[in-house]
């Protein structure tokens, strides 16, 4: 691909969508299909070349393959944004040994041969747990996994892990071309969990990064990126949607967890992807008819009319798990 600019070919937007979103009335996926009827979680859209947009994200539902599973990726494509058409199948499945219970938080990036690469976070359940399994079943420490398509659609899951330890778990990974030490190369942005998950400010589980020549082996980066420092964050801190804009600088979008309240999308500046700043207030909170419960995961994309919108799981009252979105307002 002759043309193919990694600065801008994925996570990229022009303009700063900024830090003001007005919740979009309509759900953007909703629990209408077999093989996500039961959930639907973490979204990750991107631009189609022919056209439109693509979203992946986590399902559940009737129809698994495997009655254990946990979740697994699935796909919709929409060419506004707006209205959202499932594709058939599942595009990522479980898989053995790293991903025995679910695939999640898928984050594709288009690759400089033509191909995409997905990256995900993948869960397996612990050695001796009860077959009667749920989410709240005891797994391995999280790990972050590959798969490669040529379409988009059909994937193959890379040998190995991206990273893991078997210490920490890791995951929510986000990816960026970037260079470092002259050489253009891959930054994935993601959090590490302490492994069981404990609460509290010094529990450690923070945004990280780590820095690849290839994009399949990856080195840590020294420090933190976006540590947990408030009381919105004495769970976590987690599921960074970095992109770069058009001065070079960063904006990310992320959520905070804490011990009371399930969720809210956060915002951070960088001037070179590595030192972030916080923004003080919360850009999406918890208390829509959709959301009302539990506000995670963002996910942006910039709109060829346009614009910008933020994308998000959530929760109403009923414990129904969607997708939702926000449209910038800057």
């Amino acid at each position: 691909m002759p043309d193919f600019d990694p600065l801008t070919a994925v996570h990229y937007h022009e303009r700063d969508p900024g830090e003001t979103f007005a919740k979009d009335p309509q759900i953007a996926i909703d629990l209408d299909h077999p093989l996500d009827s039961e959930r639907i979680l973490t979204p990750n859209v991107v631009h189609v070349p022919s056209g439109g947009y693509r979203m992946y994200y986590t399902g559940l539902g009737p129809a698994r393959r495997d009655p254990d599973a946990l979740g697994y990726v699935v796909s919709a494509f929409s060419e506004d944004a707006v209205a959202w058409e499932k594709d058939e199948g599942v595009r990522v499945d479980l898989y053995e040994p790293d991903a025995t219970a679910r695939t999640l938080c898928p984050d594709v990036i288009p690759l400089e041969d033509g191909r995409y690469r997905m990256y995900i976070e993948a869960r397996s359940h612990a050695p001796g747990a009860s077959e009667n399994r749920s989410f709240g079943a005891a797994s391995q420490a999280t790990t972050i996994a590959s798969a490669v398509s040529g379409d988009g659609l059909a994937w193959e899951v890379e040998g190995g892990l991206r990273f893991g330890d078997g210490v920490w778990s890791y995951g929510t990974p986000r990816v960026l071309y970037a260079e470092k030490e002259g050489s253009m190369g891959f930054r994935m942005y993601f959090h590490r969990y302490t492994h069981p998950l404990k609460s509290g400010l010094d529990a450690g589980n923070h945004i990280i990064s780590a820095f690849s020549k290839d994009g399949l082996s990856f080195e840590e980066e020294e420090g933190v990126r976006v540590a947990q420092e408030t009381d919105r964050e004495t769970f976590s801190v987690y599921a960074p949607e970095v992109i770069r804009l058009g001065d070079g600088s960063y904006r990310m979008y992320y959520s905070g967890w804490c011990d009371s309240i399930c969720g809210g999308v956060f915002t951070a500046t960088s001037a070179d992807g590595l030192i972030w700043e916080k923004s003080c207030e919360p850009v999406i909170e918890l208390g829509g008819r959709w959301d009302s419960t539990m506000v995670s995961e963002p996910c942006i994309i910039d709109l060829d009319g346009g614009g910008a919108r933020l994308f998000y799981e959530c929760a109403d009252d009923e414990e129904n798990y969607r997708i939702v979105s926000a449209t910038a307002e800057a």
